[in-house]
C-alpha cells in the first residue's frame, strides 16, 4: 500500500493557493483525493515526497522524451550555465546555439528553412495565425474539431463548417471569452472567434465545399497531422493531400501542429511520417525535454515576411539557456544513426501487445490507439491495436473505465496520464515494461472482479 501522509497535508496547502492546479483543462487528472508531489525524479521513474516510486508515462504532458536526470542531457546544461547566463540579450545579443539549433531544425524538418523562437506552444500557434495572415492578408484561419491549439480565445471555438444550424463540440470551452463568442443559432461566432472557422475532421466535402465558398478569406489551415490530444485520431488515406492541393490551388498556407508530434513520432515529426510537407509548422514540448521553448518552422518565402511586415516580439524568445536545452535533446536524440527511436519503439510495441493479451485475458473490451512514442487505452471499445479516423469509430469509450485502471495502477506504482494517454520515453526499459504489464494484469483482474464497475474499491 502506498504511503500518502505527507501528499495528503501538501495537498490541502496547494488546494487553497492554486484554483484548478496549474495546467487545468476542467477534466479530472487525479484518481485519487490527494496530488501526488514529488521530491526527485531520474530516467523513467518518479519519487514522490512518501518516499513512494512511480514508472512514469506522463513526460510533463509530452516534453519529457529523453527521459528525466538524464545524464548526457544534465552535464551539458551544468557545464553552459557553470559560465554563462540564461536570458542575454533578447534580439540584442545572441549565442551560437541559436545557429547551432536553427541549423539542425533545417536538417531534420522537412518544411523548415527558417525559424522563429517562442517560449511555449500556445505563444507559437499566436505566431503562426499571425504569420498566415500577415502573408495572404485573409483573416480566417481553417481548424478542426477536436485539435488542441493551446488555451488563447480565438483557438477555443469557431465558425461551425458542418451544418449552418449546428452548434459544434465544446470541448475547449471557457467562461471568460469575449462576449458574443458562443455560439449562436447560426452556429457563428464574433470577435475572436470570427477568425477561425472550425470543421470535423477527416470532411473532404466540408473542407472543399468551405474552400470553394470563402477561398478569398482563408489564410491558412493549422491543424494535428495526428490528433493527439484527442485518441489518436488518424487522417483518412488522402485527406492531408488534400489539404495541402486546397492551400496550393487558393494560395492558403499550410500549418502542422507539431507541438506534440514534433520529434516524437520521430526526428522529422508528422510531416515526414506521412510524407506531406506543409508551408510551416508549430513545434515544442519534445524539442528541448522539458524547458520552455517552441518554435515556428517554415519556408523561406513565409518566414522571411516577419524580417520586415510581421511583429513577433518576446523578451524570452530564443533564450539562451532553452537553444542550449534544445540543441541538447536533438544532438542525443540523432546519435548513433537515431538509435534511440528503435530502441523506444520495439519497448512500446512489447508494452501495448502485452496490454491488449492481458485485457482480452480478462475479457475487457480495449482498444489500442497509436503512434510512434504515445498511445491511448480506450476503453469500452474492441479491437485490440487499431486506427481510428472519426470520433464515430470510439463512440462506446467509456472514460469511467480509465479512470479506475488509472487508480489501480498507480497504487501499483505505475503512473499514467489522465483520459487513458501514455508517453513512452527513451528512459524506458523493457523490465519497466515487465513492471507495467504485471500491475496492469492486476488491474484488469480487479476490473473483472468488480464487474467493470465505473468506481474503484
Amino acid at each position: 500500500m502506498l504511503k500518502s501522509e505527507k501528499s495528503e497535508a501538501l495537498t490541502k496547502r496547494f488546494m487553497d493557493m492554486y484554483p484548478g492546479g496549474h495546467s487545468q483543462l476542467r477534466v479530472p487528472m487525479d484518481v485519487t483525493n490527494h496530488r501526488l508531489f514529488i521530491e526527485r525524479a531520474q530516467g523513467s521513474h518518479l519519487y514522490d515526497v512518501d518516499g513512494n516510486e512511480y514508472i512514469e508515462y506522463n513526460g510533463a504532458l509530452g516534453p519529457n522524451i529523453l527521459g528525466y536526470c538524464v545524464p548526457e542531457w544534465t552535464e551539458k546544461l551544468k557545464e553552459y550555465l557553470d559560465k554563462n547566463g540564461t536570458a542575454i540579450g533578447s534580439n540584442l545579443l545572441f549565442s551560437p546555439y541559436d545557429i547551432e539549433i536553427a541549423e539542425r531544425l533545417r536538417k531534420y524538418i522537412p518544411c523548415c528553412d527558417q525559424v522563429k523562437f517562442t517560449m511555449t506552444g500556445s505563444d507559437c500557434v499566436q505566431a503562426a495565425f499571425r504569420i498566415m495572415r500577415g502573408v495572404t492578408g485573409r483573416q480566417v484561419i481553417i481548424r478542426f474539431e477536436k485539435h488542441y491549439s493551446g488555451w488563447y480565445d480565438n483557438v477555443l471555438g469557431g465558425r461551425c463548417q458542418k451544418d449552418p444550424n449546428a452548434r459544434p463540440t465544446a470541448d475547449f470551452s471557457s467562461e471568460g471569452l469575449p462576449e458574443g463568442y458562443e455560439y449562436n443559432t447560426l452556429g457563428r461566432s464574433i470577435y475572436a472567434g470570427e477568425e477561425v472557422f472550425m470543421l470535423p475532421w477527416n470532411d473532404f466535402e466540408a473542407l472543399e465545399r468551405t474552400f470553394e465558398k470563402y477561398h478569398d478569406e482563408i489564410a491558412g489551415v493549422h491543424f494535428e497531422a495526428v490528433v493527439a490530444n484527442n485518441e489518436m485520431l488518424y487522417p483518412k488515406e488522402g485527406y492531408l493531400e488534400k489539404i495541402r492541393e486546397l492551400c496550393d490551388k487558393y494560395g492558403a498556407i499550410m500549418s502542422i501542429d507539431e507541438v506534440i508530434t514534433g520529434f516524437r513520432v520521430g526526428i522529422g515529426g508528422a510531416q515526414e511520417m506521412f510524407g506531406v510537407t506543409p508551408d510551416i509548422c508549430t513545434l515544442g514540448k519534445a524539442l528541448s525535454n522539458g524547458f520552455p521553448v517552441a518554435c515556428i518552422a517554415g519556408k523561406h518565402e513565409i518566414m522571411d515576411k516577419i524580417r520586415s511586415k510581421i511583429l513577433v516580439p518576446g523578451t524570452y524568445s530564443g533564450w539562451a539557456f532553452g537553444q542550449v536545452a534544445a540543441v541538447t535533446t536533438l544532438d542525443i536524440l540523432a546519435k548513433d544513426n537515431f538509435a534511440c527511436y528503435d530502441k523506444r519503439n520495439a519497448v512500446q510495441e512489447i508494452l501495448m501487445d502485452g496490454l491488449v493479451e492481458s485485457a482480452q485475458r480478462y475479457d475487457i473490451p480495449l482498444a489500442i490507439t497509436e503512434a510512434p512514442g504515445m498511445f491511448y487505452t480506450v476503453f469500452g471499445v474492441e479491437g485490440g491495436r487499431s486506427k481510428f479516423y472519426m470520433e464515430e469509430d470510439i463512440a462506446d469509450f467509456k472514460p469511467e473505465m480509465v479512470k479506475v485502471f488509472q487508480q489501480y495502477l498507480q497504487e501499483q506504482g505505475v503512473f499514467i496520464m489522465f483520459g487513458g494517454k501514455w508517453y513512452i520515453s527513451m528512459s524506458h526499459s523493457k523490465e519497466d515494461i515487465e513492471k507495467t504489464l504485471e500491475a496492469a494484469d492486476t488491474a484488469f483482474k480487479k476490473m473483472k472482479a468488480n464487474n467493470l464497475k465505473y468506481v474503484a474499491e
